[in-house]
């Protein structure tokens, strides 16, 4: 086996020299006389020096192998933290008269040993108590802002070889053999493997000077056991990996009333709360926590050979581990993970009903909450959401997220042009010219100039205000139970709202839905026959003084329930609507940026080009953000007769969100993604049909999906809402839609993938078993 002697820490043997030699030695060399009393240490002879009239000092005798430039490095590193934040509660580091923080003196045999000094700090050791959940997120903070203050530091003394060092696994690795019983050795080998395999995605981390030891017995905390008000031993610093530290302090930091993922869930979720972690650093701590326990199993077994009295030191350590990495191996990576990420986004104490009862005495019971059992959400990556204990839930629902939950490329983009500049349109700025200039080559020719403001419904308020301006006329054609959004005439423009509406305008006229799946026409013909009923409502607007100034339409005929249009329809009324002197405005919020498979819009699958184009939700990953994009001389001839202005439209930091947004749709070909995915999504649920008849009809295009909800041959919303329901309990996230509520609305982050969509249909088989 290779000789791993030459790692710091393994051997433990630490000197032995007298009490009452060490109170002269802290008396002639410090100048701090008292009494002395022996402390534990691993590889150091530690003593409390009680002053008179203080707390005294820890007067430290170091090994004969200790490294000069590694403790040089310690002490350097206890300057510059107090330098940093000098509120932090390290030792202070004592010197001699003429400045030496540290000497050389003999044992009785002549050995050498290095002697220095550090302020003692009043405490109880944190490893004599059991930490509430408050204390290990206080542990985890004061980690936290502890490695803030060492980010910046280096020190050539950094580069200690310490058996303590994860990276050492490799060294270590063959004394797992003598690990016993047989099962606990297999169960450590095979974490050790996992380890040196996951090993070469640790240079991909954030490294810097880490303490690499904080464990409760190096921890103090105040008299109730609150909060931390001491850090102890930095003999273990290393520069490497940030999360090495975490994982420490996450692996032993444990006690008798939580389970061990649950005591690291707490100390990352403090950690998180003052550093912030990156994604790719939650995945690797799960790897270094059981690696940790791994470790100092292989460490003990080589003691119990080599050195037994340093095994005897590591039984409280050695007794947590095994059972330590059964439990997370039970739990597995994935729900670890998710449990860590969402403790990190959560508050410490968490109560979904009082939150519903909060929200309800502010905001009012009106304000709808999805689900008989309201979905409690902290934290989303991707295509999942997490409830604050870790719960994952696959959103097959929102789509305004369409790059993803979470999606770091924008996250970045916001938050770096919100530190630099947020301001409006009237100022030049790069962001606002590159989004624009990108959002148009998308588009058909002739589509070229942008509107910025904040939302579809701003978006579709300025399309009716150009129209207006444009055509002299005041008439507007909308589809049959539309929604456009929440301004006074855009809601005007929703008949969506049903019996709840307000009494429909005297300008409007709605268009009879062409649903050939209910509706009263089907076969070849019906896309002339539902068109005709353009006919009659350009004679109403224009009999009653009106006349049509613009027909606004979404491509993907969602709240109607995502209809299958006939061939033909949507051009049809186009240009019957043009022929009466009316635009075409294509409201393409939730059916634009590739959803829908086929096409990058969704007006592009009808044959149609709009002559504006009106956008929202999607466009910023949730950035509110909207735009209108329409020919140049339909917005000149706007502008020259009104001074248009929105503060927020179009503001630096929306343009970078919507520039990042479309980049990722672009690059990660979310498009292809949405047409591959949602033809194997509706095919799946097609062959559901076939075993539960209820599923009267599958239809949509890309990720746009609907699902007809059948009962005794008639819609049925009651069993639309049981369904949906029951895929929230089973964690999986749908909506219902259409004139009767009786479709499932399936429209999900674009990152949607097959795996995805086959465990959305496994869901939905279970549930509709149980109906």
């Amino acid at each position: 086996m290779t000789d791993p002697t030459n790692l710091v820490a393994l051997q433990t043997s630490p000197p032995a020299f007298t009490k009452e030699a060490a109170e002269q030695m802290a008396g002639e060399i410090f100048g701090v006389p008292g009494e002395a009393r022996q402390l534990y240490g691993e590889r150091d002879q530690n003593f409390r020096i009680k002053t008179a009239d203080g707390p005294g000092i820890i007067f430290k005798i170091l090994g004969p192998s200790e490294l000069p430039e590694a403790v040089e490095f310690q002490i350097a590193a206890l300057d510059h933290i107090k330098m940093m934040d000098a509120s932090l509660p390290v030792p202070r580091v004592y010197r001699t008269a003429d400045g030496a923080a540290y000497v050389y003196v003999k044992d009785a045999a002549g050995t050498p040993h290095m002697v220095r000094a550090l302020g003692f700090q009043p405490g109880q050791v944190m490893d004599a108590i059991t930490p509430t959940p408050g204390l290990l997120r206080d542990v985890g903070a004061t980690l936290a802002r502890l490695n803030q203050a060492m980010a910046n530091f280096f020190h050539p003394g950094a580069g200690q070889k310490i058996v303590w060092d994860l990276r050492a696994i490799e060294t270590m690795r063959p004394f797992a053999s003598l690990i016993e019983p047989v099962e606990d050795r297999a169960l450590v080998e095979a974490v050790l493997d996992r380890f040196l395999a996951f090993r070469p995605a640790l240079a991909k981390l954030r490294h810097q000077p880490v303490h690499n030891d904080l464990h409760p017995g190096n921890m103090l905390v105040n008299e109730d056991a609150s909060r931390v008000t001491g850090l102890l031993d930095f003999g273990d610093m290393i520069h490497g990996p940030l999360i090495f530290d975490l994982a420490v302090t996450a692996a032993e930091t444990v006690g008798e009333n939580l389970d061990p993922i649950t005591y690291a869930t707490h100390v990352i979720a403090g950690y998180d709360a003052v550093n912030t972690l990156e994604p790719a650093e939650f995945e690797a701590l799960y790897e270094a926590i059981i690696a940790r326990h791994a470790l100092a199993a292989t460490i003990m077994a080589w003691r119990k050979q080599n050195d037994p009295s340093g095994a005897e030191k590591l039984a409280a350590l050695a007794s947590i581990g095994i059972a330590a990495i059964q439990a997370y191996q039970a739990e597995g990576k994935e729900k670890v993970v998710a449990r860590f990420r969402a403790a990190s986004a959560a508050p410490l104490e968490v109560d979904s009903a009082a939150l519903a009862a909060r929200r309800f005495n502010v905001l009012g019971k009106g304000l709808e909450l999805s689900y008989e059992q309201p979905v409690h959400l902290v934290y989303g990556q991707g295509v999942h959401l997490y409830a604050p204990d870790g719960t994952d839930y696959l959103d097959a629902y929102n789509n305004v997220p369409s790059v993803g939950h979470g999606n770091a490329r924008v996250a970045e983009a916001i938050s770096r042009q919100m530190r630099r500049l947020c301001a409006n349109t009237r100022y030049l700025h790069e962001n606002v010219v590159e989004y624009a200039e990108r959002l148009t080559a998308t588009l058909p020719d002739g589509l070229a100039h942008v509107l910025f403001v904040n939302s579809g419904s701003e978006a579709n308020d300025a399309a009716y205000r150009i129209a207006k301006a444009l055509t002299g006329k005041t008439g507007a054609i909308v589809m049959a139970n539309a929604y456009h959004g929440i301004t006074d005439v855009v809601a005007a423009l929703s008949p969506y709202y049903g019996p709840f509406a307000q009494k429909q305008e005297d300008f409007i006229e709605v268009l009879e839905s062409p649903d050939p799946f209910r509706g009263r026409f089907s076969g070849p013909e019906a896309g002339a026959a539902y068109a005709r009923d353009v006919d009659r409502a350009i004679a109403a607007l224009e009999a009653r003084g009106h006349g049509v100034a613009m027909l606004l339409i979404d491509s993907a005929f969602v709240s109607n329930g995502i209809v299958d249009t006939p061939p033909g329809y949507f051009t049809a009324v186009a240009e019957k609507v043009r022929a009466a002197g009316g635009l075409v405005v294509g409201d393409e919020v939730q059916s634009g940026f590739g959803r829908m498979g086929e096409t990058f819009w969704g007006f592009a699958r009808h044959g149609v080009v709009p002559d504006m184009v009106t956008l929202g939700k999607p466009m910023a990953n949730g950035h509110p953000t909207g735009a209108l994009v329409t020919r140049p001389e339909i917005l000149a001839d706007f502008t020259r007769k009104i001074d248009f202005f929105s503060t927020f439209g179009g503001n630096p930091v929306s343009a970078a969100a919507a520039l990042a947004t479309l980049e990722v749709l672009q690059q990660e070909k979310l498009q292809q993604n949405a047409r591959k995915t949602g033809e194997f999504l509706r095919n799946e649920l097609a062959g559901l049909q076939v075993e539960f008849p209820l599923l009267a009809d599958v239809r949509g295009a890309g990720l746009m999906v609907g699902v007809e909800i059948y009962e005794e041959g008639q819609p049925s919303q009651k069993l639309a809402k049981r369904i949906a329901n029951g895929l929230r309990q089973a964690r999986v996230l749908i909506g219902t839609e259409g004139p009767d509520g009786n479709v499932l609305k399936i429209r999900p982050p674009l990152p949607f993938a097959t795996q995805d969509a086959a465990r959305l249909v496994e869901a939905l088989r279970g549930v509709l078993r149980g109906l």
